[in-house]
């Protein structure tokens, strides 16, 4: 039986003070939705159905843009409720199968634990996600029998004073079987304080027909949401903490973990090191026995083994292979490739440029729009000059070449193998394999000079 995933994607946020749809308000680098939409992909469900109400447009229009894929959008008109907005979507389940309903707001629960949650629905119609809180206050409260199954979910306005003082909540995320849920989504009445359709109900609706409910419980950081830019920052605290969580757990020591920023999909090895004041975006891996000092900013990059990316450096849309040194204060970007033992010194920058293995540039140059391939030496103050006012241009610099300080390459160059550019030359013209290349005025010497 094949899984479909109900996305509810409708929401306003008027208390966010933002003219965004909610979905689309930012968590770190990316919109609330898109980590929804992340994690439902690794489930490789049959189908994705978004459930969009508040400026639509906006929404799909996004959703399209950034996540390449087949989806289904339908909408709620009207907010009547969560059993009212996965309603919209029953039209579009198919009669067998299961659906996993997830929030748009809710951005940060695993996918370790939805699959758990799929798992604890085995022959059952229905299975919920629960967590325990120490602020139960405006969620649905979780009714066990004796035994300790689920027999119905009350929520805060319904709920007794005695209810009310239970801490196990239930998350809103669910997996139901496809013809219970359309079934019971039908029965689904409004005689509640709010006045809405409650997909809590369905709970209700299983236990009074004596039929077995699932159950499974995650971690209270998982669950959370936000309805304002206040709840927006402490659920941008839960991210970190979960991702920094999850590292750890890899066995990466945080020199202090309290100045880290783990936005990102961060994949580690072993014997991983990061230093104080790091923060990572995007995707990025990390290879064993990897050094990341202090004030380093990483955003998809990968790092191969034994490297070390050392103080104040930003590497970003990058791949380092192994044994490489970077830093301090050196910036790479817009697809920089090291490749094995290279190395880049202090106050360097590359952008879109391949270094070869064994090549190294020690300190104050800019490599721009570069091949350079292996055992290679950029002396300081080396700059290609890349672009003409126009176009860029590439510079290529083969192997074994040893380019002089304060040298300026002007692109479109070609350096051959083993040759010599002189210190503080001008290079316009390519450069033959093992010559001596120089460019630069002749010096003028006045003895006996003295200041007026």
């Amino acid at each position: 039986m094949g899984l479909s995933i109900v996305l509810l994607a409708a929401g306003e946020g008027k208390r966010m003070k933002t003219d965004k749809p909610k979905p689309l308000v930012h968590l770190a680098d990316h919109p609330l939705i898109q980590y929804s939409l992340d994690t439902a992909k690794t489930l490789k469900p049959e189908r994705i159905i978004l459930v969009t109400g508040y400026k639509k447009d906006e929404v799909k229009k996004y959703v399209l843009s950034n996540n390449p894929g087949d989806y289904i959008f339908c909408e709620q008109k009207e907010r009547l409720g969560t059993g009212h907005a996965v309603k919209q979507a029953a039209p579009y389940l198919p009669d067998v199968g299961k659906t996993l309903v997830l929030y748009a707001d809710v951005p940060l629960v695993r996918t370790n634990s939805l699959k758990k949650l799929i798992k604890s629905s085995h022959r059952k119609k229905i299975s919920i996600l629960t967590s325990e809180v120490t602020k139960p206050k405006w969620y649905g409260r979780i009714i066990r029998d004796d035994l300790e199954n689920p027999i119905a979910i009350k929520e805060e306005a319904d709920a007794s004073n005695d209810e009310k003082r239970i801490n196990e909540i239930f998350t809103g995320i669910m997996v139901a079987d496809n013809e219970f849920l359309k079934k019971g989504l039908k029965g689904l009445l409004r005689n509640n304080k709010a006045g809405e359709y409650y997909l809590t109900d369905l709970v209700d609706y299983a236990s009074k027909r004596q039929l077995r409910i699932g159950s499974t419980t995650t971690k209270e950081k998982e669950i959370f949401g936000a309805n304002n830019k206040a709840e927006l920052a402490a659920l941008y605290k839960s991210l970190i903490s979960l991702n920094i969580e999850a590292a750890k757990k890899k066995g990466t020591i945080f020199k202090d973990e309290t100045t880290c920023y783990v936005e990102g999909d961060l994949k580690v090895g072993k014997d991983v090191r990061i230093g104080s004041n790091v923060t990572i975006k995007g995707n990025v891996k990390i290879g064993n026995d990897v050094c990341i000092e202090s004030n380093v900013v990483l955003s998809n990059v990968r790092i191969g083994d034994n490297s070390v990316i050392k103080d104040f450096c930003s590497v970003e849309d990058s791949s380092i292979a192994k044994n490489v040194e970077v830093g301090p204060f050196a910036r790479l970007r817009d697809g920089v490739v090291l490749a094995d033992s290279s190395k880049v010194g202090n106050f360097v920058e590359i952008k879109k440029s391949k270094i070869g293995q064994g090549s190294k540039a020690n300190h104050h140059a800019y490599l721009g729009d570069a091949k350079i391939g292996k055992k290679v030496n950029i002396g300081a103050g080396t700059i290609t000059c890349n672009y003409d006012g126009k176009v860029k241009h590439t510079t290529m610099i083969d192997d074994g070449s040893f380019v002089g300080t304060n040298s300026s390459l002007v692109a479109p160059l070609k350096i051959g193998k083993k040759a010599y550019v002189a210190a503080g030359s001008v290079i316009t013209s390519n450069v033959p394999s093992s010559a001596l290349a120089f460019g630069r005025s002749k010096q003028s010497t006045k003895k006996n000079w003295k200041k007026k």
